[in-house]
């Protein structure tokens, strides 16, 4: 992992996330980019209802520059003190959009690795999930996005638990987060929440013990376990995991055909909340398959 892209509105939950991003890049020897995205107030939603003052591109560009500027002093300011340690090169970049486009476009051009994005305080990702900006990020996300709670500073990511729905799909993000947790010497665990109990014989077994022999015959993990987790639903499962293991990140992989993707488009976002202090890394899914 070498470029991070860090989107920011300037809030406190962004420049937040902005120097959690720092941290990991310092861990991961990446470097940062941070990027604004603006409209011209005149092409804006419901601009012709509001006084706008007169403000044209150039000079919305201006604005928009001297506050990242600010905001990378400011950074760069609080980190590296260390000599001989590595410094991640942080830079900016505003552009004319929506946050989705500028955000995608800087994805392909600056082959960014991750996206990080802040959420604010309590009850903060019920709020970023319904937004609209937020909410098209992570549905049209084809990339690794990292949301990051306001409550959460960066501590050593010593265990990632990533739960699985024992899909074939979610090899490939095994693939590329087997390598993101050997960087940062992380544990890995996958676990398996289900509402049933399995039988030692039976056919959920039976997918368990296929599913593992993928990830060992195809992914190199030195350092995995395995969890079955018994619970009601997948919510009181994540509670359980985020308040009993001392977990550092939760993973989470989503498209529209996977069952945990019902927590971020259904009534499972406003109980996902409750884990608002504990990074939740996404992977796109596009496939189908089982």
């Amino acid at each position: 992992m070498k470029k991070i892209l860090v989107p920011t509105d300037f809030s406190v939950p962004a420049e937040n996330a902005a120097r959690y991003a720092l941290a990991l890049a310092k861990e991961l020897k990446a470097d940062v980019l941070i990027c604004n995205a603006f409209k011209v107030p005149a092409e804006a939603p419901m601009a012709s209802q509001v006084a706008w003052p007169l403000m044209n591109y150039a000079e919305l560009k201006q604005e928009v520059t001297s506050e990242l500027d600010s905001l990378v002093n400011s950074l760069s300011n609080s980190f590296c003190f260390q000599e001989g340690e590595y410094c991640p090169s942080l830079t900016y970049e505003s552009s004319l959009g929506s946050v989705w486009e500028v955000v995608s476009m800087l994805v392909e051009k600056e082959k960014i690795d991750l996206v990080v994005m802040g959420m604010a305080g309590a009850g903060g990702l019920t709020q970023l999930l319904l937004g609209s900006n937020s909410r098209e990020m992570i549905e049209r996300a084809n990339f690794p996005l990292l949301l990051i709670p306001f409550e959460a500073g960066f501590k050593k990511v010593a265990k990632i638990v990533f739960a699985s729905d024992l899909s074939k799909d979610e090899l490939d993000p095994l693939k590329v987060l087997s390598s993101f947790a050997s960087q940062l010497g992380a544990r890995m665990v996958i676990a398996h929440i289900t509402n049933k109990e399995v039988d030692p014989d039976g056919k959920k077994q039976d997918e368990i013990n296929v599913f593992f022999q993928d990830v060992i015959a195809k992914i190199n993990i030195p350092d995995i376990a395995y969890e079955y987790i018994w619970n009601i639903d997948i919510d009181n499962g994540l509670d359980w995991l985020a308040e009993e293991n001392d977990v550092d990140m939760i993973v989470l992989t989503h498209h529209r055909h996977h069952s945990l993707y019902k927590i971020f488009v259904g009534s499972h976002t406003q109980k996902l909340s409750r884990h608002s202090k504990i990074p939740l890394l996404m992977f796109p899914i596009h496939s189908k398959s089982k």
